[in-house]
């Protein structure tokens, strides 16, 4: 079998009885989809002969036959031809009933898949459900007639003269050819598969590929995420061998800063350490400092004495070149608040002794 056999046989239907049991009478591929085929015995057959039109014309000639001989609006029909002689089958109007639940609707009558003859004659066909007599001259079907029976002598004579036949005494005897892989008669220029069969590859086809691309993008995802992770171990790493020189550099700039407040200390020319004394001149002899609390030129202190008066803490300090302004508050746990305005201000960023 050669590779265009092969790509072909992809798409033959896999042939079903259109019957209850929906018998399978022959396998096809696996892109094929379902045909259904349509007994003889719901069928009518009808021939036509269109050798004086034009090729382009026959099909719609035969298409306007084959509605003439429909019997309703839901009547379906198949035209095959041999050559310009076109071959109608034309079937009942449930024949769409009669298909099982999500069939495709793809239909074949049962005697353009029983091969052809040899030669030419009369032949008598055993078919699904009764009997098929048909008359071939020259490879064409020219006659067919259907009985549920095997005719009877009379009824074949008829069929007979009906063929231009002399009429014959016997009946010939029933054969069953079986079944052909392809048509006899053309049917023209189909789609591979049925509409509904394409439809459905075609949709596969697209989900297939959103897959994968959704694959790729999982993919692309995954490897991000372990070139991340990767960076994030290294990143860790690197942190905790720089965690110690910036512990280190944390110490030495607190540590300067330290150094620099005491420095300021020391250039500034109003120490904390002086304004101590000072205060400490000022206080009763049972006098003890609690809190110094200094910004810039304010310094409040708390005092723990006997003595609540404040004018006693006042008047001690009118004197003071560096202690201006004061203020005595009594506090509520009986300490003696005491605020001061300093004369002499010290340089921007002096530091507090807590």
């Amino acid at each position: 079998m050669t590779l265009r056999e092969r790509l072909r046989a992809l798409f033959f239907p896999t042939r079903r009885l259109l019957t209850a049991d929906a018998t399978q009478v022959l396998a096809g591929g696996a892109l094929g989809g379902v045909e259904w085929v349509v007994p003889r015995a719901r069928c009518q057959y009808h021939r036509a002969e269109f050798s004086g039109l034009t090729p382009r014309r026959r099909q719609a000639a035969a298409a306007l036959a084959a509605r003439q001989h429909e019997t309703g609006p839901a009547a379906r029909s198949q035209v095959a031809w041999s050559g310009a002689v076109a071959h109608i089958w034309v079937w009942s109007e449930n024949a769409d009933e009669a298909a099982p639940p999500g069939a495709e609707f793809a239909w074949t009558p049962e005697s353009l898949l029983r091969p052809a003859p040899a030669l030419d004659g009369v032949r008598l066909l055993r078919l699904v459900d009764g009997f098929e007599g048909q008359y071939w001259r020259d490879g064409v079907l020219r006659a067919s007639r259907w009985w549920g029976e095997p005719p009877r002598a009379d009824a074949w004579g008829r069929f007979l003269r009906g063929c231009g036949l002399p009429a014959g005494t016997d009946v010939a005897v029933p054969e069953d050819p079986g079944w052909a892989r392809q048509p006899w008669a053309s049917r023209g220029w189909r789609l591979p598969a049925s509409p509904a069969r394409l439809e459905r590859i075609a949709w596969q086809g697209v989900f297939g590929l959103l897959v994968l691309l959704a694959g790729w993008q999982l993919a692309a995802a995954l490897t991000w995420a372990v070139a991340r992770e990767r960076l994030d171990s290294s990143l860790a790493s690197l942190r905790a061998q720089a965690t110690p020189l910036l512990e280190a550099r944390e110490r030495a700039e607190t540590a300067r800063g330290t150094l620099e407040g005491y420095r300021r200390l020391a250039e500034d020319g109003l120490s904390d350490y002086a304004l101590m004394a000072d205060v400490a001149t000022g206080l009763p002899e049972d006098g003890q400092l609690r809190a110094w609390q200094r910004d810039r030129e304010r310094l409040q202190v708390q005092v723990a004495s006997a003595e609540a008066d404040p004018r006693r803490f006042v008047s001690a300090y009118q004197s003071s070149d560096t202690l201006g302004e004061t203020s005595a508050t009594p506090g509520r746990d009986g300490a003696m608040q005491i605020d001061f305005v300093l004369t002499t201000t010290s340089g921007p960023g002096a530091g507090d002794l807590p």
